[in-house]
């Protein structure tokens, strides 16, 4: 508080509170102090409160507030996703977090009989039911990851199963790594660099940087469509 009179309007204000109260640093307090503890507390400065408060309206008054609430807020508005992230090969890989229904460990995947297909793998158990299984890696044109072949001539790896779903259509893929969910501003997107073309340019929209790496966030439907069509 200033420490000197103040005249508001045709009230001239003897502000105490700041020459002898609480918030003066005089050797002379207010002796009313013993009493009222604190001048909150004191009639004199809640008079003078209520005087402040009915003080007539200055002219610029309404017109000031009425600027104030009419500009429209400035705020940006700031959209959360949630990502799940992967390793396919040697790539970091993303998906919205809602397609994803589970990860579990990796099973025995099933070749389907007169198919020749890198992408469409097979089938494999999950949780006693037998689902598509599919590879990214070949969709995005990029290194698969190490197989090991068994006895029986099938081929499994030290590797996850990724379950999603999207509009009621099931996939499961192998992944090499999983790092997990991670929630980030849409605007943290990044576009993909030049240098990125092909397929993993046509199925990634966009680069998201996570700690010390790069995260490619995939398209979707565009994936989704890609591999429904090698059922056909």
């Amino acid at each position: 508080m200033v420490e000197e009179e103040k005249t508001v309007t045709s009230m001239v204000v003897d502000d105490c509170w700041n020459r002898i109260g609480v918030w003066s640093e005089s050797k002379e307090p207010c002796p009313e102090l013993e009493t009222m503890i604190h001048c909150r507390n004191c009639p004199v400065y809640s008079s003078v409160g209520r005087h402040l408060l009915d003080r007539p309206v200055p002219d610029d008054y309404g017109k000031e507030w009425t600027s104030v609430f009419s500009k429209i807020s400035s705020r940006e508005k700031i959209t959360f996703q949630t990502a799940f992230i992967f390793r396919s090969g040697g790539e970091w890989l993303a998906l919205p977090a809602k397609y994803i229904k589970e990860v579990v460990d990796m099973g025995v995947i099933h070749s389907l009989p007169h198919r020749n297909n890198k992408i469409l793998r097979g089938v494999v158990n999950v949780r006693g039911k037998l689902e598509l299984c599919f590879s990214i890696g070949a969709v995005l044109d990029i290194e698969r990851f190490e197989k090991v072949i068994d006895r029986g001539g099938r081929y499994v790896s030290p590797v996850r199963l990724v379950v999603a779903e999207r509009k009621g259509e099931r996939i499961v893929f192998p992944v090499s790594e999983v790092y997990g969910a991670y929630r980030y501003e849409e605007r943290m997107l990044q576009p993909l660099p030049v240098t990125v073309s092909g397929s993993k340019a046509a199925f990634t929209k966009g680069v998201l940087c996570v700690e010390d790496f790069d995260v490619g966030l995939l398209d979707s439907r565009s994936l989704f469509d890609a591999l429904k069509r090698n059922l056909q």
